[in-house]
Parts: structure tokens; C-alpha cells; sequence
């Protein structure tokens, strides 16, 4: 993400998202209240009854509209914010939708009566995270592989492929270069020179793929990294992050680091440890300065609980962190009420 323009004193930031990271965040920043400005397209005005016969077109202009709704879709390339018009030459008042892409996108600017501690803290990581390296993961067996991508919301699935053995596929030479050759197809139109590819899985496959890849294709493989897991497929891939390969290749990574502080939390939860959930409890526990890390999922943020329990935080000197309930992580999270802790002192 790219910031242009800063004046927290009259409570506006304008910036441009860049990639779909960058509409995951800004989601996570605009709220129901604000004003948002960008451009956008409507219907242009007809004045008289002769142009109303013409077909009504679409006419860009700059619009300014009052936040009632803010929509991502899962892996969507767009941003759907719903509100009123306040701003703009023409239909104040109206509803108006405005469509946050990372394709080419103007600036938008975003003016809040006063902007959080988090907001501020998405939009600082998502202004570092512009030279991140974007991780490709293939996770495989002899039988099945699965790619996906991850991003800041997530891992993105991309496809899942057969490999249509029969027998020991490794005992067929045509059978494993026309498997390998499959993978390699998709990789190649999810693979940047700015990318990694982290290749999982149980067994030998994995290491007799990246072995032909790097024979045959060793532009797809300018930074390939390899990991043991007990399963291929989704799980294989969520198996590696959650022990702990993504710091081994990048700085930082928000699904890698939201998956760490939950796994802890579960593991203080199992041992009856430092640790405590549940909404009576994270509150006591923020009260009595007892919380080092708050965990809160991204939709219990957006609620009065939500900013009081941050508060507590803040008036305690509690970290806390955000997580998204889009990957597995957030969903363990959200199983257990959606807020959690981990602890300095047990009470």
C-alpha cells in the first residue's frame, strides 16, 4: 500500500491499495461512519426529455460517500463499500457503491472523526509489507497435489490436481513427468520473480518434484524451500505454517503471525496454563493487569465490546492483536467466543 497523503489532525489518509493484501487491510480500516472519497462511476444526470430517450451511460466522477456498509468476499479482487452520497456533482443523498480494486486504482482517501491506535497500526504494516515475497505453496503425494497462495487474509486455494496413477506412480517415468508437468502448468501463472515456492507433503514426491522442476523449469524455482508434513493437500499447507516455516523464509507474515500467538494460546489453554477466554474472563483478567497479549477476532473489534475491551488493554499496557477469522487460525479463535488471552500471572 502506498500513502500520499497524511493529516490525522483533520482526521483524513489517502493512499492507493496495490495488491489484494491491500484490500484485506483497508477492509479491516473503514468503518460505518466514514467518509470515504474516490472515484467511481454513475449513471449521468438527464436534464431534459430528449436526452432521457438516449441510453443512460455511465460518466467517472469523484464521490465522497458516507460509510453504512463495507463487503469482502473471500479471495475477491474488490472492496464493496455501500453508503450515501455526500460529496459530489450530482444525486446527494443517494445510495451509492463504491468498488475498491487493486487494479490500477486511484487514491482514495478515508476521513474518520478520529482514527484507532489499530487502524493506524494496519495501514503502517501494510505501507512495510509492499516488498513482502508472496509465498506459492505446493502440497502434494503421489497421488494428489494442491496449490494455493498466501496472503494477508489467508491462503488462497488455486487448484487441485491428480495425478491419475496407476500402480506406483514412480515406477512410470511418463506417468510422473506428465503429474509433475500438471503442477508445474498452474505454478507457472501463480509465480512472480518476486515470489517463493514452498513445496509440503508426507514421503518422496515432494522431493522428486522439486528435483524435476529445478532440471526443467528452473525459472519457476529461483527460491523453492522444502517441508515434511503428515498430510498433502489444505491441510498440508496450514500443517507447515504452523510450524513456524514462514519466519524461516520471510520477515513477516499476519496469517503466520496470528497462527503462532493461537497456537500458544491453545497450547496454555491445554495445560491450564497462561492463558484465558471467554468475554467475563478477558475482561477480569484485563482489570487486573494480568493480560501480556490480547487476541480479538475481527468481528468482535467492530462491536462496543470490542473498543471497551481495547481500551483495557491500552490502559494496561496489554498487546494485542487482531485475527482474522478467515483462515484456520481465526476460526479456532472464533470457536471459543471470538476473545482471548495470554497471560503474564495466572488469577
Amino acid at each position: 500500500m502506498k500513502v500520499v497523503f497524511r493529516d490525522l489532525k483533520h482526521g483524513e489518509i489517502k493512499l492507493i491499495p496495490e495488491n489484494l493484501d491491500d484490500i484485506w487491510h483497508l477492509y479491516n480500516v473503514i468503518d460505518k461512519g466514514d467518509l470515504v472519497r474516490a472515484v467511481s462511476f454513475r449513471t449521468d444526470e438527464q436534464k431534459d426529455d430528449k436526452k432521457r430517450m438516449k441510453k443512460a451511460e455511465k460518466k467517472r466522477m469523484k464521490l465522497g460517500v458516507l460509510v453504512s456498509e463495507v463487503k469482502f468476499h473471500e479471495f475477491s479482487d474488490r472492496l464493496r463499500i455501500h453508503g450515501t452520497i455526500l460529496e459530489g456533482p450530482q444525486d446527494l443523498g443517494s445510495y451509492h457503491t463504491l468498488n475498491i480494486t487493486a487494479d490500477k486504482m486511484d487514491a482514495l482517501s478515508i476521513i474518520k472523526e478520529k482514527w484507532k491506535e489499530y487502524h493506524l497500526q494496519r495501514i503502517d504494516e501494510a505501507v512495510k509489507q509492499r516488498d513482502q515475497q508472496i509465498l506459492t505453496f505446493v502440497s502434494l503425494d503421489e497421488d494428489n497435489a494442491t496449490i494455493a497462495v498466501l496472503h494477508q487474509s489467508g491462503v488462497q486455494w488455486v487448484s487441485d490436481i491428480a495425478s491419475h496413477r496407476s500402480g506406483k506412480m514412480f515406477e512410470s517415468l511418463d506417468n510422473q513427468k506428465e503429474y509433475f508437468g500438471d503442477i508445474i502448468s498452474v505454478l507457472k501463472t501463480n509465480v512472480t520473480k518476486d515470489s517463493s515456492v514452498v513445496v509440503v507433503g508426507p514421503g518422496f514426491a515432494k522431493e522428486h518434484f522439486v528435483k524435476y522442476g529445478k532440471e526443467r523449469y528452473p525459472d519457476v524455482f529461483p527460491n523453492c524451500h522444502v517441508h515434511g508434513t503428515g498430510e498433502a493437500g489444505m491441510n498440508g499447507i496450514y500443517e507447515a505454517i504452523k510450524t513456524g516455516i514462514i519466519k524461516q523464509i520471510t520477515k513477516e507474515n499476519r496469517v503466520a503471525l496470528e497462527t503462532e500467538f493461537v497456537e500458544k494460546l491453545f497450547e496454555e489453554i491445554k495445560k491450564d496454563g497462561l492463558a484465558t477466554y471467554g468475554e467475563k474472563e478477558v475482561k477480569n483478567a484485563l482489570e487486573n493487569g494480568a493480560v501480556d497479549r490480547l487476541l480479538i477476532t475481527d468481528i468482535i473489534i467492530r462491536t462496543d465490546l470490542g473498543e471497551k475491551l481495547i481500551n483495557l488493554a491500552k490502559q494496561n499496557s496489554s498487546n494485542f492483536t487482531i485475527i482474522n477469522t478467515m483462515h484456520d487460525a481465526g476460526k479456532k479463535i472464533e470457536g471459543i467466543g471470538g476473545v482471548a488471552a495470554l497471560l503474564r500471572f495466572k488469577i
